[in-house]
């Protein structure tokens, strides 16, 4: 099973300065996210027992949830491989 997400940088911005005000940046970190970077399961995992449903500095409510989704996904069906 595969999971895939598409985000604009501005998306991707708001979606790091959110992982960053949550603690959740030193697990995860979107700016290390290049071609060929494969993110273990455990890690991903590790970095959602941070996450809160709440957003604390992003605006896009929707957006927050939607990527906690995709997280949620990548730490059962083997983490985040990057292409």
């Amino acid at each position: 099973m595969g999971g895939h997400v598409f985000l604009g940088l501005e998306d991707l911005e708001a979606l790091r300065e959110e992982m960053a005000a949550q603690g959740m940046s030193g697990w995860l970190q979107l700016d290390r996210l290049e071609p060929g970077t494969l993110v273990p399961p455990g890690a991903v995992d590790f970095a959602l027992s941070h996450a809160s449903h709440e957003t604390m500095v992003l605006a896009e409510e929707k957006l927050w949830q939607d990527w906690l989704t995709f997280l949620a996904g990548a730490a059962e069906n083997g983490g985040i491989a990057v292409r």
